[in-house]
């Protein structure tokens, strides 16, 4: 089962590598819709890579919701399971701010700066839940630790 697990937590750090990629490339040098209507310009007029962002946004809150819900399957050590939900909450947090900058006209530095801690917060906590997948442990100790 654990492997199941390892597996999705890194598709979930690497899309959000990816994802965090996209959104600095997007804050320095993406070009923004000027209309009424900010989302649909955003994914159908605007820049590419800034549909590719918002599109990979929704695809993260979707994965990272399924993870979390298989890591509260009864097999899962429950460390796994706290560690999937606060990287599903930090994603979470992360596309909220992302919302909230379309909505602002993307004029809010805040909401940029709340995204970035957002995407970091989720890869720390998507990173420990994969070394707790594979086997590893959060007490350090190791069996192969001379005592």
């Amino acid at each position: 089962m654990a492997v199941r697990y390892s597996a999705w937590l890194r598709l979930l750090v690497g899309l959000l590598s990816v994802q965090f990629l996209l959104g600095v490339w997007v804050s320095l040098y993406g070009t923004f819709p000027a209309t009424s209507n900010v989302v649909r310009a955003a994914l159908y007029r605007g820049d590419p890579v800034l549909s590719v962002h918002f599109a990979l946004a929704i695809l993260l809150v979707v994965l990272g919701f399924v993870v979390t819900l298989l890591s509260f399957r009864a097999d899962a050590p429950a460390q796994l399971r706290w560690f999937t939900l606060g990287g599903f909450l930090a994603t979470l947090a992360a596309y909220e701010a992302g919302v909230e900058l379309v909505v602002s006209g993307f004029s809010s530095a805040l909401e940029i700066f709340v995204m970035a801690a957002a995407f970091l917060a989720a890869m720390g906590f998507y990173g420990v839940a994969q070394l707790l997948a594979a086997g590893g442990s959060l007490r350090g100790d190791s069996p192969s630790r001379p005592t």
